[in-house]
């Protein structure tokens, strides 16, 4: 992807893990995002964490939804989020916890790779998830 790219995610782990994988991007607080964008400063791009982009003011969140890739980071399930957060064009979804595959198909995604995403058969934003079902702990099924 061409531009500014930041990532900002309340658990460090998640910051530390994207910014290896895209060492051209700039790696935010949130408490540093949130002052970013109050001052009206706005990347090409944006990793964000789904609680974190819930908590900010409908005036900051509005634009973020514009831009050209937004990929949220969120463990919430997508039934609890409301539609509208994922309505922009550029919006794609990481369900937490994620494994290797979804995240190289999320960044993938970032750099504008093409077919890199699915195509979304609802109208929400794409979902980063290839894995298969999961398996329960104690389940009988699980291995």
């Amino acid at each position: 992807m061409a531009g500014l790219l930041w990532i900002s995610d309340r658990e460090p782990g998640v910051r530390e893990l994207f910014a290896e994988l895209l060492p051209e991007a700039e790696v935010l607080a949130p408490a540093e995002l949130n002052s970013r964008l109050s001052l009206g400063q706005r990347p090409d791009g944006l990793i964000i964490d789904g609680t974190q982009l819930l908590e900010l003011p409908a005036t900051l969140r509005a634009p973020l939804l514009a831009m050209p890739r937004l990929l949220i980071c969120t463990g919430i399930s997508l039934a609890a989020i409301p539609a509208d957060l994922f309505s922009g064009p550029g919006v794609a979804v990481l369900a937490k916890p994620f494994c290797v595959e979804d995240l190289e198909a999320a960044v993938e995604w970032l750099r504008g790779v093409p077919g890199s995403l699915p195509v979304p058969s609802a109208p929400f934003g794409a979902l980063v998830q290839r894995r298969r079902g999961r398996s329960v702990r104690g389940h009988p099924r699980a291995r």
